[in-house]
């Protein structure tokens, strides 16, 4: 069976790219599938944060090298995986981040609610549809991250998203101190255990209503 291919893609740096994948992948992979994740951003923090610890249950790869030949490169690997999450540079014409969008199923967008996070995803915004032209079948979903739904500028962010263009998953990221824990640690958020129960339920939520996207 081939992977379904998730990228995670957006212009601005600390919209939560690498986080939402790790996240992603490793839920994936704790409910027993096998996982890829792609790290395309030259930063490698998704590397960084497998090898923090021990035993994270996806397996990691620095791919950053492969530029825009990354979609040929996973294409040799699609019969390997169940899935393949891609962790892109921030830089939404970035040949690597072409590459992944030229290959993927789904491109998740991370947008913390605030004003110069909403104008920068517009980049990335113009890169999906451009990509349509050569992979018609992208579905693309804004991911809210970071989210502290009781401020003013939040909600009033919030309530611009049904006009950017792309719609937006119903499960959200808020910010939780269990998230920089699992990447410290180099754990899944339910390697922690009890005292990040909150946080585990946002990630299965996540990661189910991603599954059934990509039944579709």
């Amino acid at each position: 069976m081939s992977a379904k291919v998730i990228a995670v893609v957006n212009q601005k740096g600390g919209a939560g790219k690498s986080t939402l994948a790790m996240l992603l992948a490793g839920s994936l992979a704790e409910e027993g599938a096998s996982v890829l994740l792609a790290d395309a951003d030259p930063q490698n923090t998704a590397c960084r944060w497998a090898t923090a610890g021990q035993g994270f249950p996806a397996r990691v790869e620095d791919l950053s090298g492969e530029e825009g030949k990354l979609h040929k490169h996973l294409k040799k690997r699609i019969e390997a995986f169940d899935y393949i999450v891609i962790d892109s540079p921030p830089a939404a014409s970035a040949p690597i981040t072409l590459s992944a969008l030229r290959l993927a199923h789904l491109a998740l967008v991370p947008v913390i609610p605030s004003p110069l996070d909403l104008w920068a995803s517009l980049r990335i915004r113009e890169a999906i549809e451009a990509a349509r032209v050569k992979n018609p079948g992208l579905i693309a979903r804004i991911v809210v991250n970071q989210a502290q739904l009781n401020t003013v500028l939040a909600r009033e962010v919030l309530a611009l998203l049904p006009e950017f263009g792309i719609p937006t998953l119903a499960a959200q990221l808020k910010q939780r101190t269990a998230y920089r824990q699992c990447a410290a640690l180099g754990s899944t958020v339910n390697a922690l255990g009890s005292r990040a129960a909150i946080a585990s339920l946002e990630v299965d939520a996540l990661r189910r209503e991603v599954q059934m996207l990509l039944r579709k």
